[in-house]
């Protein structure tokens, strides 16, 4: 399976220029990594987002996976309007990995074994949600 990444450098792209790519890629589905923040610094934890409510299995799978890391529940929230959140031709999930704010969020977020982590656990949600798919 090929990944399509909107950027793999720091760089600051547009909404409209995120779904252009998106869009031309025609992908069986699609999730958008976050760091999140909050005025806050005791706010900490993952969360997964979705806008139609067909899309929240892909959501929580990603979610139940990302909690085995360790950090804290943010959350799985619904009807959550997001640029990428609204493409109904195919299934996404926005993931908040963690908050940038919080002292403890931010030192795992900064550690690559746990951007491994990270990655690994969405790749086992994305596998849970293909499998439930075919019960």
């Amino acid at each position: 399976a090929a990944v399509v990444m909107t950027r793999d450098y720091d760089t600051t792209l547009s909404m409209n220029e995120r779904w252009a790519i998106a869009d031309s890629a025609n992908p069986d589905f699609l999730i958008s990594l976050h760091l999140n923040s909050s005025s806050k610094d005791s706010i900490r934890g993952v969360s997964t987002y979705y806008r139609y409510p067909g899309f929240r299995p892909l959501t929580q799978f990603v979610l139940n996976r990302l909690l085995e890391t360790g950090l804290a529940e943010f959350g799985n929230v619904g009807s959550f309007n997001f640029t990428l959140n609204a493409p109904t031709e195919f299934p996404n999930c926005l993931v908040e990995v963690a908050f940038l704010s919080n002292r403890d969020d931010g030192r795992e977020i900064r550690d690559p074994l746990f951007q491994k982590r990270v990655a690994e656990k969405i790749v086992a949600g994305i596998k849970d949600w293909l499998a439930s798919l075919s019960q």
